[in-house]
Parts: C-alpha cells; sequence; structure tokens
C-alpha cells in the first residue's frame, strides 16, 4: 500500500515497509500520468525536529525538489525535503483568512513558507501581517513567495519564536489575530503568544495528541493561560490532520476574553 501527497508538480510517495521496487516505480510511474505531476519522490523517514524536514529518494521524472505549489489564488515556492508544507492544510488556511476582520493586526507564528501569511493577504483585508520562521531555507522562499504573489504587507523574520517575541514586545505590540501554526513539540509557546495578545484576540493554536487526551491538552492551555494571567474562551475545537496511528493535530480556536 501506498499514500502519497502532490505538492506543486511533485509527488511524494509513502510506502509500506515491504513494498518492492517493482511496485514502487509501477505507482511512481503512474502518478507522472496525472496532469501537472513531473517528479515522482520516495519519502524516506519520519518528519523530524523543529525545522520539520524529512529525506526523499528520486523514483522518476524530473530530478528536482523545487517547485511552486497553487492553493486558494497563491503560489509557494520551496523545496520539499526542506521546508516544511503541508497541502492537506489548504482549507483551514482559507477558513482562518475568511474569519479576520479588516485592519486586523495578525502574528504568524512558525510560518514556513509563509501559506498561511500569504493566503490571509489574499484572502483577507488584514492590515499587517507578521510572519516568523525559524528557518532560513524557508525563509529565503518566502521571500520569494511574496514577489510572485506581489504582496507588501507582510513582514517576514527569520528566528526563533521565543526569542523574537521576548526582545521585540513593544515594537510588535499587540495583535488582534494570533495563528500557531506549531510543530509537534513538547513547548506550547503560549507564553509569548499571549504576551502579544489583548482583549478579544483570537488564537488558532495547533496541539498534537490522541483523542483520548485531548482533555490534557486542553487543560495544558487553561494552565498556560493562568500563568499568564489571562482570561480565554475555547470556542472551536477541531481535527486537522493526523500524524500518527490514532494521534492528531488539533486545531484549537482560543479567544483572550
Amino acid at each position: 500500500m501506498a499514500s502519497h501527497d502532490i505538492i506543486g508538480s511533485i509527488a511524494i510517495l509513502k510506502f509500506d515497509r515491504n513494498a518492492k521496487k517493482s511496485e514502487k516505480l509501477k505507482i511512481a510511474r503512474g502518478l507522472l500520468k496525472r496532469q501537472n505531476v513531473k517528479t515522482v519522490l520516495e519519502k524516506q523517514d519520519r518528519i523530524k525536529g523543529r525545522l520539520r524536514t524529512f529525506k526523499t529518494k528520486f523514483l522518476c521524472g524530473e530530478k528536482t525538489k523545487q517547485t511552486i505549489h497553487k492553493e486558494n489564488n497563491c503560489r509557494f515556492k520551496l523545496n520539499v525535503e526542506t521546508c516544511y508544507f503541508s497541502p492537506r492544510m489548504a482549507e483551514e488556511r482559507k477558513q482562518v483568512a475568511g474569519k479576520i476582520k479588516k485592519n486586523d493586526k495578525v502574528l504568524v507564528m512558525f510560518s514556513g513558507v509563509a501559506p498561511f501569511p500569504i493566503v490571509i493577504s489574499k484572502l483577507s483585508k488584514a492590515k499587517q501581517i507578521v510572519a516568523v520562521e525559524l528557518s532560513r531555507e524557508c525563509n529565503k522562499y518566502a521571500r520569494e513567495s511574496l514577489k510572485l504573489n506581489k504582496i507588501n504587507n507582510i513582514e517576514l523574520i527569520q528566528g526563533d519564536v521565543k526569542k523574537v517575541i521576548n526582545k521585540n514586545k513593544k515594537k510588535l505590540g499587540k495583535f488582534d489575530v494570533i495563528v500557531m501554526a506549531r510543530p509537534n513539540l513538547r513547548e506550547t509557546f503560549l507564553k509569548q503568544a499571549f504576551s502579544v495578545s489583548k482583549k478579544a484576540t483570537l488564537i488558532y493554536y495547533h496541539g498534537f495528541c490522541n483523542e483520548d487526551k485531548l482533555g490534557k491538552l486542553l487543560e495544558e492551555i487553561y494552565k498556560e493561560s493562568k500563568k499568564a494571567k489571562k482570561k480565554i474562551q475555547i470556542l472551536k475545537i477541531k481535527k486537522s490532520g493526523d500524524i500518527a496511528p490514532y494521534k492528531f493535530r488539533y486545531g484549537i480556536e482560543i479567544k483572550v476574553m
């Protein structure tokens, strides 16, 4: 059995351990017949680390790892191996952008190649968007994507979210909306989000856990809010993807009261 994602003109296949080489090539060549697929790669390992990268193996087609992905009337340039990007989150990005009000000031933490910032810029009337991303590689491609989409209301900041916010609180000010498309890490980074929030700020938070541990995840969010002396209300919880058997990414909408 095999599963796959298509990012731009590149299809990335993930096979069972027992899959034979002949079977892999047959499936890969079949994907090349699809419109717009020009390269087929095999995912070699799990997504790892804070930069969320993984290794691939070339199977067939054009030998490249760079592509331009189209989504929500936007274009994102990236290297699929060195830049984390999930095409499965296209609808979530659209939904978040649809909730941004005119003249909102938006912060996107863990912004990657800037899919959330760019979709928000294109589909809303946000006044200002600040995007913070640790990876220099992602930041490089994000800058190229801003040019591709002719966008001028996004400020890209390369650096660790914690350090960037702690050092620049006065300069950054308070935000109306904070998007936390965070990696699967132990640290919540809610302390930093709450420090640049105000009354009625909406926080879109990604949390990871097994379905039966959701209550514990929510308890952790409330605990962080109490530490930051912020009253909150959880408005919405939904599964926004699975990352392992029985383990899910939850999109949690939080309102600061």
